[in-house]
């Protein structure tokens, strides 16, 4: 039987690690089921409108409808907000649930000049990119216990807005390949950190 070194067994840890990232990250889900869309509906319902800022029941509703199951992104056109306070508080409030769920900003950018642009277009104060492990995700974040709050959160830190998803097309920043090369370095600096050791090498 071929001996268990210690290096066999920090392979294997950071296999494991690995493997609960990938699974953390996802992004490759299952479309959302007829039962499941009546459930977020009837949560939209119950949670109601708000003050009418924000209109999305219906678009969510085709959304659903259309959903693949996977990872996206939402982009955001943002005007400053019209309640800096609320706008942290909802931040605060939104944010933990959705890391929980590997959605996070991806960036946030500040135009500081205009350039081509159609005629009578708005000039957006700030652009923001938010990664969604899948719309599952967002709807059980938005329609959860705290749905009330962050709605009225979301309508007192609104401005004027611009929200969209966008599947990505292209991209330089791969986080499975990031993670993972990540891992092998740590995994590298441990080996060598650890090879003086006899129990290591046993």
């Amino acid at each position: 039987m071929k001996r268990i070194t210690g290096l066999h067994i920090l392979v294997a840890v950071l296999a494991a690690l690995y493997a609960v990232f990938w699974f953390w990250y996802g992004g490759a889900g299952r479309p959302l089921s007829e039962t499941e869309i009546q459930h977020y509906l009837t949560r939209f319902d119950e949670i109601g409108p708000g003050d009418g800022t924000l209109h999305v029941r219906g678009q969510f509703e085709t959304w659903m409808k259309q959903d693949d199951g996977n990872e996206f992104l939402m982009v955001n056109l943002i005007d400053e907000p019209a309640d800096l306070a609320a706008e942290e508080d909802y931040n605060r409030a939104i944010l933990p649930p959705l890391l929980r769920r590997a959605s996070f900003p991806v960036f946030m950018v500040r135009p500081f000049a205009s350039f081509i642009e159609p005629e009578g277009h708005h000039t957006w104060d700030v652009v923001a990119v938010m990664r969604y492990r899948s719309l599952r995700d967002l709807l059980e974040v938005i329609t959860g216990p705290q749905a009330e709050r962050l709605r009225d959160l979301k309508e007192g830190s609104v401005a004027k807005t611009h929200v969209f998803p966008a599947h990505m097309v292209f991209s330089f920043i791969w986080v499975r390949f990031i993670a993972a090369a990540l891992l092998v370095a740590l995994g590298l600096a441990l080996h060598f950190a650890l090879r003086p050791f006899r129990w290591y090498r046993r």
